[in-house]
């Protein structure tokens, strides 16, 4: 932590020794540095002065504590917006053409608003049915009835030829469109590998092929695929498209596709994604699905503004122009200048900052935070020049006001956790779009974050000097995993010398117990990511980006591993007795939510702050937390019992964790009774 900045720490004491240590250097002749000697009265008296001026130099305003921590390459971050997924229904049933859904169309769910982030073309057309094939049978993954909470869409066991189905209500217009699907991974805390090595080069599991079923000679033709982000279906993503350019049939099931169904049931069209040939050994972890979806959009939590201006330039170093919103998404805002009066705007480049900047180089510094965008000086950036109108006005005079000359051409601003709202909440479409029935979000908004507060900053400052982008101590690691753009990571362990996926063991000898062999040159790091789940559990694509970040800043002789914490799950079965003054009901709800906060991945633990990995789970602390629980008088005799992983453990025995592990839990059986 740095909660105070130090220019220099130095006091009274430590400036009269380094006076001392100096004075035989520079005048050797000076042998009594006695307190009597009036040589250091003097010494006394300037030590005295100098720490009175570093005190007033420690005392730095926030906005130069800002000034100094980017000095040495420290921004404060700025609000990530929250990004959703839209799904829109259109009002006709038979449409014979895609609506379009322009890029920047405005969903709001309250006062929050989403823009899509990408063109959509809507169809009429639905997903009647989802279909599985493994090679040899098939099996439904859509029901009418309770949805299923996955399926598999190659089955259990991927092999070539294995295929998902989809089928529609009808073919698809002309046009490019899109399938969103959604990979199924919550329970993937028990089973999920460690990712290491080189991930960028990592080959895919199989080959895939999308077609459709065309009802020619060839049966099933290639479907052209512009852009999958799915990786065979092994991650969530979208495929986008080529609608065939012939019409193609309808297909009953009863005519042999798929499962078979009744006579009556209406035809379908069919798409399919097949599995051309499995590559090496396969999936490492078999795909499972959430659903497939149509009419999809992203979106993200930020408003564009165009042509907004910003003033005039008087011509003057060190011009300052705000714009009128804020706070200013990274990379967003396209600024021009007009140089003449009858020239045209001219595009100006954001820079970090001007110091490597020519008088003449047309660059500009923007504060994402505050929405201030700042010139050059003519020495390290090119000055906005000053316009003037010369014109008469109908008195007779002259009117030489400047001309409005600095435009921000487009930007957009918005971000902040306000944006992670919950799932069909995203319902209000500010404009009609023709056939447009409803919109709302499927799932949750999420990655929203707040604009990072000094505060935290100051917290962050130390590590990121000593480490400079260099992973070299676990400190490195944990603090540069928790820092990798793009991945919300809340906590990060390392553990020096360890695999994740095997622990070679030294054989126990003539009077020693077997112990784990160190793995050389090896660096795993567990990380947590930010999650309202009490199981929070990172993704695949998650550990992906935290390996390839620190692979980037790892020593060439390290292997880097990223892995998920193992849980083991907490449930605690207790009778106590309550306090004649405390109703039941309150004392068992307080008791079961102060079990779930100290027995949680990210505010558990004695600090509250996380349960520490490898923390072994003491039984007095567990008795404390519960005698000190509001409203309990004291514990029934033998009342207390502890299951890890749903296993009783011994009474009053700690329960000690390995390293990599981590505890949680989501219930606790609470009885409470008066004396």
């Amino acid at each position: 932590m740095l909660p105070d900045i130090q220019l220099d720490d130095r006091r009274f004491e430590d400036l009269v020794a380094e006076a001392k240590r100096r004075i035989p250097g520079y005048t050797p002749e000076w042998t009594d540095l006695n307190d009597s000697d009036p040589g250091m009265t003097l010494v006394q008296l300037f030590a005295w002065l100098a720490e009175m001026m570093l005190w007033r130099l420690n005392r730095v305003p926030d906005k130069n504590f800002i000034k100094f921590l980017g000095l040495v390459g420290i921004d404060l971050k700025p609000a990530v917006p929250a990004r959703a997924e839209l799904t829109f229904t259109l009002s006709a049933p038979a449409l014979d053409r895609a609506i379009p859904i322009p890029q920047g169309t405005r969903v709001t769910a309250g006062s929050v608003a989403f823009e899509t982030d990408d063109n959509l073309y809507a169809i009429s057309s639905q997903i009647a049915d989802l279909q599985s094939f493994d090679g040899a049978q098939y099996a439904a993954a859509m029901t009418t009835g309770v949805p299923l909470p996955f399926f598999y869409p190659f089955g259990e066991r991927p092999q070539k030829d294995a295929a998902l189905y989809v089928g529609l209500t009808q073919p698809f217009p002309r046009g490019r469109f899109t399938l969103l699907v959604h990979e199924y991974s919550d329970d993937l805390f028990g089973d999920a590998r460690a990712v290491g090595g080189d991930v960028a080069n990592t080959p895919p599991p199989v080959r895939v092929r999308w077609e459709f079923w065309s009802g020619d000679v060839r049966k099933w033709r290639s479907l052209q695929v512009t852009r999958d982000t799915t990786v065979a279906l092994t991650q969530t993503g979208f495929v986008e498209f080529d609608a065939p350019d012939d019409p193609a049939p309808m297909v009953r099931q009863d005519e042999g596709l798929g499962l078979h169904k009744r006579p009556e049931d209406p035809p379908l069209f069919w798409l399919r994604c097949r599995i051309l040939e499995v590559l090496g050994p396969g999936f490492e972890i078999v795909p499972r699905l959430e659903d497939v979806l149509l009419n999809t959009v992203a979106a993200t939590n930020a408003t564009t503004v165009n042509d907004e201006l910003l003033g005039a330039s008087d011509g003057r170093p060190n011009q300052h122009f705000t714009l009128a919103n804020r706070p200013i998404l990274p990379d967003s805002l396209h600024l021009d200048v007009l140089a003449t009066e009858d020239g045209d705007f001219e595009e100006w480049a954001a820079q970090e900052d001007l110091s490597r900047s020519g008088a003449d180089d047309p660059h500009y510094t923007i504060d994402l935070a505050s929405g201030v965008v700042t010139f050059g000086d003519g020495t390290h950036g090119r000055i906005p020049p000053l316009l003037v109108n010369r014109r008469s006005t109908p008195q007779g005079g002259r009117d030489d006001g400047a001309i409005p000359n600095v435009r921000a051409r487009r930007y957009r601003f918005g971000g902040g956790v306000a944006g992670n709202v919950a799932a069909k909440t995203i319902t209000s479409l500010e404009a009609v779009i023709p056939f447009v029935d409803s919109v709302t979000n499927v799932r949750p908004a999420s990655d929203g974050e707040d604009a990072e507060s000094l505060e935290s900053a100051k917290a962050r400052a130390p590590l990121e000097i000593r480490s400079r982008s260099r992973a070299v101590t676990a400190e490195d690691f944990e603090f540069l995993a928790i820092q990798t753009p793009g991945a919300r990571i809340r906590r990060a362990k390392a553990l020096p010398l360890h695999h994740p996926q095997f622990e070679p063991q030294r054989p126990a000898g003539a009077e020693l117990e077997t112990t784990l062999v160190p793995v050389p040159g090896v660096v795993t790091v567990l990380v947590v990511p930010e999650s309202k789940n009490r199981l929070p559990v990172a993704r695949e694509e998650t550990l992906t980006l935290v390996n390839r970040y620190l692979n980037a800043h790892r020593l060439a002789t390290t292997e880097i591993f990223v892995a998920p914490a193992r849980y083991r799950k907490v449930e605690v079965d207790v009778r106590v007795v309550a306090r004649p003054d405390a109703a039941l009901d309150i004392v068992q709800s307080a008791l079961t939510d102060r079990l779930l906060a100290y027995f949680h991945p990210l505010t558990g633990g004695e600090k509250g702050t996380g349960w520490e990995f490898g923390q072994t789970i003491f039984f007095s602390e567990t008795y404390r937390q519960i005698l000190t629980s509001p409203g309990v008088l004291r514990l029934e005799a033998d009342a207390l019992k502890t299951y890890v992983d749903n296993v009783e453990q011994p009474p009053c025995q700690d329960i000690p964790l390995r390293l990599d592990e981590l505890v949680w839990s989501d219930s606790h059986r609470i009885e409470a009774r008066y004396p």
